[in-house]
C-alpha cells in the first residue's frame, strides 16, 4: 500500500506541474468571470424593461382604449351583437379606472371584473350585484368565499371538491393573487400543488395521463410538503422564470460551463497518462522498476480522481464566491424530505455537492479516455475520440430518444448522464426548465448502476492491456 501511495504523490507531482492543469485553473475563473457578465447583462435588461414597464402607466393604457372604443360606437353601421360587445367592454375599461385595477396584471380584482364581463356577454344579471359590491369594498375574503360557494355548483365529487376547497383555503391564507405587486411564484406553486393533488386524488401523472407508479406517487406528495413549506417560510421557486432570482441562474450556468472545462481538461490529462509515457519512453523506467503494473496503473487513476475532486472543490467555492460578492440575493437552499418532515441543505453545500453530482459522468468519460490511451498508445485518438463523445453524445441521445420509443434505450450510458437531477430531484433548474429532457425516465440507483457497470468493464480493459502488452 506504501508503495501505492508514493506512486500516487509522484503521479500528482507530475499532473499539477503540466501546463493543461494551470490552464484549467485559468479557465475555470474565466468562465466564471464571463457567465458573471452574461447574467448581470439579463439582469440589467430585465431591470430596464421593468423600469419601462413601470412608466408606461396602466391606467394611460386603459383611457387609449376608452378613446377607441368610443370612436368605434360612433359608427352606425357596426351591428348590434358588436356594438353590445364593445360596450361591455367599454363598461370593463371604466370600472378598472374607478376601482383602480391593473388589468394588464394577474390578480383577484382582474379576475373578478372578467367574471363580471362574462355574465354581461351571458346576459346573466343575478350576480352582477354581488360582485360588484366586492369589488367596491376591496373584499379578498369575500371573493375567496364567492369561489367556493360556485364550487358546490359545479357537482364534483367529494374529493375533487376537498382539494380545491384547500387550493382556496391556502389562497386566502397566504394572500396570494390580493396584490398587483405580489411574487408571482406563489401563484406558481398554487397551481403546481392542485396539479400534485389531482395525479395523487386520480392516480394518474397529469404531464404524461400515465398511471402514477409508488415512486411517483410519493414523489408528488413529497413535492406538496415542500410547496407547503416553501409558502409558509416565504421561500421564492428557484424556478429562474418565475422566481427571477439572477443568482440562481448565475450558480447553475456557472456550474454548468465550468464542469465542461474540468471535463475537457479531465479527458486530455487521462489521454497522455499512458499514451504520452510510452511516447516518450519513461513507461520503461516503470517497467524496470519492482513495482508491479498494476500498482503503477492505479497510482494513476487515484491521481486522476483526486485532481477531478480537488479542482471541483475549488470551482464550487469560487462559485459561491463570486456568487457572495456580485448579487445581494440569497442564493438556493436545498429541500427535501427527511421522515416525512422537510429538511433543508443552506446554499453553500448544496452548490458543492451539486458540483460534485454534475462531476460524476465526467469521471466516466476520464476513464474512457484512460482506456483509449492505454489500448492505442496514442494520446491524439484518445483524447480526440474522448472529446468527440463527450461533446456529441446529447446531441446523438435527443436524435435516438426522439426517433426511438423502446425501453432499451435506457440502459444506453449516455442516458443516464443526469445524476444531478436524479441527486437533487427537488432542485428547480432553471436551464433544465427551458430546454426540457426527452430521455427515458430512469431512477438514480439505476443509472449509477449502468454506468457502474460500463465503468467496470472499462477499468478491466485498461488493467488488462497495461498488464499483458509489452511496454518495452
Amino acid at each position: 500500500m506504501s508503495k501505492i501511495f508514493k506512486l500516487f504523490i509522484n503521479e500528482n507531482i507530475k499532473t499539477w506541474k503540466k501546463f493543461s492543469t494551470k490552464l484549467s485553473i485559468i479557465l475555470i475563473i474565466v468562465s466564471l468571470i464571463g457567465t458573471l457578465s452574461f447574467v448581470k447583462i439579463i439582469q440589467k435588461y430585465e431591470e430596464k424593461s421593468t423600469a419601462t414597464n413601470t412608466i408606461n402607466d396602466w391606467k394611460f393604457s386603459a383611457e387609449k382604449e376608452i378613446e377607441y372604443i368610443k370612436e368605434i360606437l360612433k359608427d352606425d353601421s357596426i351591428s348590434d351583437s358588436d356594438r353590445r360587445n364593445f360596450e361591455i367592454t367599454l363598461e370593463k375599461y371604466e370600472m378598472a379606472i374607478e376601482y383602480q385595477i391593473n388589468i394588464y396584471s394577474s390578480y383577484w380584482k382582474n379576475n373578478l371584473l372578467n367574471q363580471i364581463t362574462n355574465l354581461k356577454q351571458k346576459g346573466d344579471t343575478s350576480q352582477i350585484a354581488k360582485l360588484t359590491e366586492i369589488l367596491k369594498n376591496n373584499d379578498f375574503d369575500g371573493y375567496i368565499n364567492l369561489q367556493k360557494e360556485e364550487l358546490k355548483k359545479q357537482g364534483l365529487s367529494q374529493e375533487e371538491y376537498d382539494d380545491k376547497i384547500m387550493i382556496l383555503d391556502l389562497q386566502a391564507k397566504y394572500e396570494i393573487g390580493k396584490n398587483t405587486n405580489e411574487d408571482y411564484w406563489k401563484t406558481s406553486i398554487l397551481n403546481e400543488t392542485e396539479l400534485f393533488q389531482q395525479s395523487v386524488r386520480t392516480g394518474i401523472d397529469y404531464r404524461t395521463n400515465k398511471l402514477l407508479t409508488l415512486e411517483q406517487n410519493q414523489d408528488y406528495k413529497d413535492k406538496i410538503k415542500i410547496n407547503f413549506y416553501r409558502l409558509e417560510n416565504d421561500m421564492p421557486s428557484t424556478d429562474y422564470s418565475v422566481g427571477n432570482n439572477f443568482r440562481i441562474l448565475f450558480e447553475v450556468m456557472a456550474s454548468n460551463f465550468v464542469i465542461v472545462v474540468i471535463a475537457i481538461t479531465v479527458i486530455i490529462i487521462a489521454g497522455g497518462a499512458i499514451a504520452t509515457e510510452v511516447s516518450t519512453g519513461t513507461i520503461k523506467f516503470w517497467a524496470l522498476t519492482p513495482n508491479k503494473r498494476w500498482k503503477i496503473m492505479t497510482a494513476k487513476i487515484m491521481s486522476l480522481l483526486f485532481y477531478i475532486l480537488i479542482v471541483t472543490l475549488i470551482a464550487s467555492l469560487l462559485t459561491v464566491i463570486f456568487a457572495n460578492i456580485f448579487f445581494n440575493t440569497d442564493g438556493n437552499e436545498y429541500l427535501y424530505i427527511k421522515n416525512g418532515n422537510v429538511e433543508k441543505i443552506g446554499n453553500t453545500l448544496f452548490i458543492i455537492g451539486y458540483y460534485f453530482a454534475k462531476i460524476m459522468p465526467v469521471i466516466v468519460f476520464a476513464i474512457l479516455s484512460l482506456m483509449l490511451s492505454t489500448i492505442t498508445r496514442n494520446s491524439s485518438v484518445a483524447i480526440s475520440l474522448s472529446l468527440a463523445i463527450y461533446m456529441g453524445n446529447g446531441i446523438a441521445m435527443t436524435i435516438i430518444n426522439s426517433l426511438l420509443k423502446k425501453d432499451w434505450i435506457k440502459f444506453i450510458p449516455f442516458n443516464n448522464l443526469n445524476l444531478a437531477d436524479k441527486i437533487f430531484p427537488n432542485f428547480e433548474n432553471p436551464i433544465a426548465i427551458m430546454t426540457g429532457d426527452i430521455g427515458p425516465v430512469t431512477s438514480l440507483g439505476f443509472s449509477l448502476l449502468v454506468l457502474g457497470v460500463c465503468t467496470i468493464l472499462m477499468l478491466v480493459t485498461t488493467y488488462d492491456s497495461f498488464n499483458n502488452r509489452d511496454i518495452i
